[in-house]
């Protein structure tokens, strides 16, 4: 019954307060341990990442079932991230109002769902498992973002981001190692199921400390919040609005190479599947130590920016050296530019995410990083099925990398101007 129309009837008592659930000392100690929060966030969203990528790495043979050409992977991709968008509107208010580790639990249940809808085997059913796996990846980085700046902030800010965002490629070398053989002698059903089931035990894992992570949550915050208010505040904070166009930049990069990097290697390097999946291997384990290597050039010289456009320029260079493979390139070339691509297409999101947290009001970190992602992710919205168009209309996925290339461009003059905006900023424009 609503107070605000029995005002001062004895017999209805005012809600209580939450009260957060006492928890053993030990326990308590343990989850709130910075090392342990960053794990944590890290497994998320490796586990989310495997998910997006698990159909992307196995595109040649589960193109080969349906009866279609890989190239519309990147349509799959589209999919993917219309579903993250979507999440990432109000993924600072579901943190709010669940707690960021029910929140992480939430994402990896997704997770688990958009498999299952894979595993259906028809394109209705992975286009639907798609939009799924979008929807929990956009809960991850609100989440870890505010678990992050309350139980890990200090002044290795960047490397403790970086280390977090180093799931994607650890997701990625999963995905990478070891979707493809089992797909290739158990069959892809198995390949992508195996994801699902990593996914419920940190799943079950997360319940550890979960309580303690969400003892700050508001269950009387309305989920139902003004759809743009996050977009709002990055456009009104000129150093997020750069760095999230910078983003949008960057992201296309990265997602181009991720989603047609097997493809890449098996139409015009001559490259089997497994041998392909070795490639994208090399490039996440160059992806986890660029972004560790990256966070700690960010703290050591004092200078996040300076730092994305460092990263920026070689991945334009890798972009550019991609746009001339050929079946002629020896293996150790197309190593090293997995390698390369890696450490610099792959390794740029950890000193982004920092910076964000840096740049955004300290009361709406979650809703500043939900607002930046939902811009990011609405170029991999369409980028990459343009990849795929434009590679059809070339018949070349090499040459397309060209067009990536003067995208990457364009992200460094972005991150050019973001640094300007924040050295300019008062404290009065904080908020």
């Amino acid at each position: 019954m609503d107070r605000a129309i029995y005002p001062s009837s004895p017999l209805i008592h005012p809600p209580k307060a939450f009260v957060p659930p006492v928890t053993h000392p030990a326990r308590s100690h343990f989850a709130t341990n910075p090392w342990t929060v960053v794990a944590a966030t890290t497994a998320v969203q490796a586990l989310a990442s495997a998910t997006t990528l698990s159909v992307p790495t196995i595109a040649p043979r589960l193109a080969e079932m349906l009866g279609i050409s890989p190239a519309l992977i990147g349509y799959q991709t589209t999919l993917i991230y219309t579903g993250a968008m979507t999440t990432s509107i109000i993924g600072g208010a579901v943190v709010r109002r669940l707690g960021a580790g029910r929140a992480s639990q939430l994402a990896l249940a997704l997770a688990i769902l958009a498999v299952l809808l894979v595993l259906g085997g028809s394109l209705w059913t992975i286009a639907l498992g798609s939009v799924v796996m979008g929807l929990g990846y956009g809960l991850t980085n609100p989440a870890a973002s505010h678990l992050l700046m309350r139980f890990a902030r200090g002044p290795r800010l960047n490397l403790i981001f970086s280390i977090k965002q180093t799931g994607v490629p650890w997701g990625g070398m999963l995905a990478g190692l070891m979707l493809p053989p089992v797909a290739l002698t158990l069959g892809w059903r198995w390949a992508v199921g195996l994801v699902a089931v990593l996914s419920l035990a940190l799943l079950v894992a997360l319940a550890f400390g979960r309580r303690r992570w969400d003892d700050d949550r508001d269950p009387a915050h309305r989920l139902q919040q003004n759809p743009f208010g996050a977009v709002l505040l990055v456009w009104r904070t000129p150093a997020l609005r750069y760095l999230s166009f910078a983003s949008m930049a960057l992201s296309l990069t990265q997602m181009c190479v991720l989603a047609f990097m097997t493809t890449l290697l098996v139409a015009e390097a001559g490259f089997g599947l497994v041998e392909a999946g070795f490639v994208v291997a090399i490039m996440q384990v160059a992806g986890v130590l660029g972004r560790v290597g990256w966070g700690l050039v960010a703290d050591r010289i004092g200078d996040g920016f300076v730092t994305l456009l460092v990263v920026t320029g070689l991945a334009m260079g890798a972009c550019l050296a991609a746009s001339s493979l050929t079946i002629a390139w020896p293996p150790i070339a197309v190593y090293g530019l997995g390698a390369l691509f890696g450490s610099t297409a792959v390794g740029w999101n950890g000193v982004f995410m920092a910076e964000v947290a840096r740049q955004a009001p300290p009361d709406r970190i979650g809703v500043a990083t939900g607002g930046c992602m939902m811009l990011t992710f609405s170029s991999i919205i369409f980028g990459p099925a343009a990849f795929g168009a434009i590679s059809v209309a070339t018949g070349s996925y090499a040459t397309t990398y060209l067009a990536v290339a003067g995208v990457a461009a364009m992200g460094a003059v972005s991150l050019g101007v973001a640094r300007r905006a924040a050295r300019a900023r008062t404290p009065s424009t904080a908020g």
